[in-house]
C-alpha cells in the first residue's frame, strides 16, 4: 500500500553499544611512535589522507556524491524475533481523518481494547522529509512494543547521487536517540509498475538502499532492525527479486499482500513470496495484509490465514493493515475490522491465542 495521503502523525534486547573491541570495549593502545623518522612517516601519510578527503569533499561539491563507507554486510541491528510463534500487530487508521499524534495513539490504543489487550507490533508511515520518529513511535516503543516504521522515498538518483545526505543523517540521530530497537522499511512496494519514475532501475534502488544503509551505520543508529518490502504480486510476477539488497544488507524479509478482489486463499496470496524466502535464513514479516467484509466470509478467512502462519515458522511478526483504502480514486477497498463484529471476534480470537502471543502481553 501507499504511505496514507495524509500521512499518520507521529522487542527485543536492546542492540549492544558501539566499541573498538569484540566485546564492545575500546582497543588497546600497542604504543606510541616518538623516533623523529616514524613522526615525519606519520605526517606524511596524514597530509595524503587530508588531500584525499578534500579531494572528496570537492567532488561532492562538485555533484559528486560526498564519502560514504557502504559495507557489503552489516551487523544485525534492531529487534531479536520471538523464538516461538509471531508478533501481532496492525497499523490503526484514525477513522475521523485527523492525523495528529493523539488521534494516531488513540486509534491504536482503541484498537488494543477491541482485541482485549496490547499488540506487540505497531506501524507507523512517514514520506521521505517527515521527521520521525515522532510521539506515537516514542509511546509505544517505550511500552516494549515493537514499533514498524515504514519510511516512504524520492528519487534513487537524488540519494545515490548525496543530495539527500543531511535527511538521512537526521534520521539516523533522531532514531538512534529513541534508545529502543525498531523495524525500518524503507521504501516498502518498491516492485510497484507505478513507482519506476522514482525508484528507477534495480540497481539504482539497491545503490540507494546501500547509501541509506551506509550513513545509518556511520551514525551509530545499530537499534534500526532494516526490513525490505515488496508486494506479494511482485513475486507472482518474477520481477520482486531483482530489487533485493543482499543478505548482508537486510535483516528482515517482508512483503505486503491483500486477498483482493476475492478472498483468494492466504496460500495463494503470500505462497510465492514464502517460497523465495525460504531461500534465505532471515526472518519474515508480513508487513500488510488484509481482506474485505465478503458477507461474512472474512472472518473465517481471517482464521485460515492465522493457521496458514502457523505452518510457516519463518514468519515471526505480522501487521493488519486496518483502513479503507481508496484505489486509483474510483474504488474503496474496505478492509477495516472495525464495524464488523464477526471479523473483529476472528480477529480478536487470533490476538489472543498463546502463537501470536509470544510475549505475554494478551491477558484473555
Amino acid at each position: 500500500m501507499k504511505e496514507p495521503t495524509t500521512p499518520p502523525q507521529a522487542n527485543g534486547p536492546q542492540a549492544p553499544g558501539p566499541g573498538g573491541g569484540r566485546d564492545g570495549t575500546a582497543p588497546k593502545r600497542r604504543g606510541t611512535l616518538t623516533r623523529p623518522w616514524a613522526m615525519a612517516l606519520v605526517a606524511g601519510a596524514a597530509g595524503v589522507v587530508l588531500a584525499g578527503v578534500a579531494g572528496l569533499a570537492w567532488a561532492a561539491r562538485d555533484g559528486g556524491p560526498a564519502p560514504v563507507r557502504e559495507l557489503d554486510s552489516y551487523p544485525q541491528g534492531g529487534p531479536r524475533p520471538p523464538g516461538q510463534g509471531a508478533w501481532f500487530g496492525a497499523y490503526v487508521e484514525p477513522r475521523d481523518g485527523d492525523h495528529s499524534q493523539q488521534s494516531q495513539i488513540g486509534a491504536v490504543t482503541d484498537f488494543d481494547r477491541r482485541i482485549g489487550g496490547p499488540m506487540d507490533l505497531v506501524r507507523s508511515y512517514y514520506p521521505w522529509e517527515k521527521p520521525f520518529p515522532r510521539e506515537i513511535d516514542q509511546r509505544f516503543a517505550g511500552e516494549g512494543r515493537v514499533m514498524m516504521i515504514g519510511w516512504g522515498g524520492t528519487g534513487t538518483e537524488s540519494i545515490v547521487k548525496g543530495r539527500e545526505d543531511d535527511v538521512i543523517r537526521a534520521r539516523a540521530r533522531d532514531v538512534k536517540k529513541l534508545g529502543r530497537p525498531v523495524l525500518l522499511a524503507w521504501r516498502g512496494e518498491m516492485d510497484r509498475p507505478n513507482l519506476q519514475k522514482e525508484i528507477g532501475s534495480p540497481e539504482q534502488y539497491v545503490a540507494a538502499w546501500r547509501r541509506i544503509r551506509g550513513i545509518f551505520h556511520a551514525e551509530g543508529a545499530s537499534n534500526v532492525g532494516w526490513v525490505w518490502c515488496p508486494t506479494v504480486e511482485g513475486f507472482d510476477a518474477g520481477r520482486a527479486g531483482a530489487y533485493y539488497p543482499g543478505d548482508g544488507q537486510v535483516d528482515w524479509l517482508c512483503a505486503d499482500g491483500y486477498a483482493y478482489p476475492e478472498l483468494r486463499p492466504p496460500e495463494q496470496v503470500f505462497g510465492s513470496f514464502l517460497n523465495w524466502a525460504k531461500g534465505h535464513d532471515k526472518p519474515v514479516v508480513i508487513g500488510e495484509y488484509g481482506a474485505e467484509e465478503k458477507g461474512g466470509a472474512r472472518a473465517e478467512w481471517l482464521r485460515s490465514f492465522g493457521d496458514y502462519i502457523r505452518r510457516e515458522p519463518q514468519v515471526k511478526a505480522l501487521a493488519y493493515y486496518d483502513k479503507n483504502h481508496r484505489h486509483n480514486k474510483k474504488t474503496t477497498m474496505y478492509y477495516s475490522l472495525r464495524g464488523h463484529p464477526e471479523s473483529m471476534r476472528a480477529f480478536r480470537e487470533l490476538a489472543q491465542s498463546s502463537y501470536f502471543n509470544p510475549d505475554g502481553r494478551m491477558r484473555p
